[in-house]
């Protein structure tokens, strides 16, 4: 049976034209489920193959090469994290790292109550986190705020010991919403580089925004979110417009005072940052390219050759024997057995495989590749003497704390200094919060000296409590929770924790938690009232001296 499919022909089982064959004879009923299910098959491959080659063959081979457009580099670096996997480990490794917890804080304990209980309800942490992800990708984040007004009751108790039942009420965002930063066109910054961002607005979107000029009907998000069209009359500006891909009569300005962006270090007469993904991309595409050959040898590796030869040069073949060959080749070559005689050979042809997937090609790309996004000066392993904790472990945990800084920042003066300032929040709150990370530091390497030296300042009294907990990653309330809880349940008095040589008592030397009066903590073995070394301390076990000098007695 021969198909014959004319140049532009469409098949279609559904427009009542009959199948037919070369022949002009219909086909019957139990021949056309086949050709249907080749057709379907053919469909399926074509679709399959158009969606994979976006580049200039079947294999995506410019998926990398990003032009200088923003908005491509932007699609770039969101490829990047999703596909390749040093890029998105190290995305999902350092929002770990820089964030475990957050909250505010301030000398007015009714601005940090109401603060905590507004970041619970918006989730803070979610959005800290997705922050992070828009920041690693596009080195931007576009974030749109929904206002309105909230009642809370502060948790703090009375002096009596009661819960207080006084309500604030207050204006504040309710809600809060990420906009897509490919849809955001920066105009021409203003004088002293603020930002003057605009939406790419969709015809139904245009028509709203039209419509709520007229009085007609406005939707709720535009008219919180924009300020109505913009007219780009500027020449330069609508050719910038125009090249970035955006229609420069579709465009609807955002409002500055509902919506901001924070961006990386950039200057102010600049409109977008440098994103830091772009540095990858030749390497990424490196990678993709080595991807893309040892893809080719396994698939030739898959597709063999088998030559098969008859005779030698001493005793060469006849062509009876060589069609003889040829012949049974075409039933025996799906056998696992073959007889012949010393003169026929059989070799299979295949790409050769030993240097496909080297782990050393790999890890070049991939060590240049973490040293980037992770900002390391230097990665491990390299084989160089000047790696060190400075080079690598402290310098990415500064970069981390840096990134985290500037949001705090961000966050500080577009939403605690606007809710303090709010005219409907007048005398309400004393003083501006501050926003706290736990753990304060990023540590990401042990110095134990660091820890030494924490240690002795408080114990100077130089630093306080809270501080020293932040610095090894606990939070101070709720540790005084955990340890009010193991007072009551009598955890103390069964492990009976002591705290031994301590020259004025640790806390818990007795079994009702309260420090051992430094008269007769030289008993437990600590330092005596009147100084020196207690008989029962190692140093007076050993024969040291006192404070005095004084040798003290064995």
């Amino acid at each position: 049976m021969t198909v014959v499919v004319r140049e532009n022909a469409v098949l279609n089982t559904a427009d009542g034209m009959p199948w037919i064959n070369a022949a002009g004879d219909e086909f019957t009923s139990a021949v056309k489920p086949y050709v249907d299910k080749v057709a379907r098959e053919i469909a399926n491959w074509v679709d399959r193959t158009r969606t994979a080659g976006r580049g200039p063959s079947l294999f995506n081979r410019a998926a990398y090469v990003a032009p200088d457009n923003p908005y491509s580099q932007m699609a770039t670096a969101r490829s990047a994290v999703e596909n390749d996997d040093v890029i998105g480990g190290v995305c999902d490794v350092t929002e770990g790292l820089i964030f475990q917890g957050l909250k505010w804080e301030s000398e007015d304990p009714l601005a940090a109550d109401i603060f905590n209980q507004l970041g619970t309800d918006l989730d803070l942490d979610s959005f800290a986190r997705q922050w992070h992800r828009e920041d690693f990708i596009y080195s931007q984040s576009i974030v749109g705020l929904w206002w309105g007004r909230k009642t809370y009751t502060p948790k703090a108790k009375t002096e009596k010991g009661k819960r207080s039942k006084k309500k604030v009420t207050m204006a504040c965002p309710v809600a809060w919403t990420f906009l897509d930063p490919t849809k955001v066109v920066p105009l021409r910054p203003g004088p002293f580089g603020e930002d003057r961002l605009a939406w790419h607005a969709t015809p139904y979107e245009m028509a709203a925004a039209a419509a709520g000029v007229n009085g007609e009907y406005m939707d709720p998000l535009l008219a919180e979110f924009t300020l109505g069209k913009i007219n780009v009359n500027d020449r330069v500006e609508r050719e910038l417009v125009i090249r970035w891909g955006f229609d420069p009569d579709r465009l609807l300005l955002l409002n500055p005072m509902t919506v901001f962006r924070m961006t990386r270090t950039k200057m102010t007469y600049e409109r977008f940052p440098i994103i830091r993904l772009k540095s990858t991309f030749p390497l990424l595409d490196l990678k993709q390219q080595l991807i893309e050959a040892d893809r080719v040898s396994l698939v030739g590796a898959a597709n063999f050759i088998l030559l098969v030869r008859q005779g030698t040069k001493e005793e060469p073949a006849t062509q009876e024997e060589i069609d003889n060959l040829k012949d049974n080749f075409k039933v025996v070559a799906k056998l696992p057995v073959v007889v012949g005689d010393h003169r026929l050979q059989i070799d299979i042809i295949t790409p050769a495989q030993e240097h496909v997937l080297q782990s050393e090609k790999y890890d070049v790309l991939d060590r240049r590749i973490l040293q980037r996004t992770m900002g390391a000066l230097t990665m491990g392993s390299s084989g160089q003497r000047n790696e060190s904790t400075v080079t690598i472990a402290r310098g990415v945990a500064r970069l981390l704390e840096n990134r985290r800084h500037m949001m705090k920042r961000t966050l500080e003066r577009e939403i605690a200094r606007r809710i303090v300032d709010h005219p409907d929040n007048a005398d309400l709150f004393e003083h501006e919060p501050n926003l706290v990370f736990t753990p304060k530091n990023v540590q990401l390497d042990d110095d134990a000296e660091v820890a030494r030296s924490i240690m002795a300042l408080r114990t100077m009294n130089e630093i306080s409590r809270e501080s020293t907990l932040e610095h090894f990653g606990f939070d101070q309330a709720t540790e005084a929770l955990r340890r009010e809880f193991e007072k009551d349940a009598g955890y103390d008095d069964t492990f009976k924790t002591v705290v031994p040589f301590s020259a004025t008592g640790g806390q818990g030397d007795n079994p009702d938690g309260t420090p051992t009066p430094s008269n007769v903590d030289g008993a437990k073995g600590g330092r005596p009232a009147g100084g020196g070394n207690s008989p029962q301390s190692p140093q007076g076990q050993a024969g040291g001296r006192n404070s005095r000098g004084q040798k003290s007695p064995k």
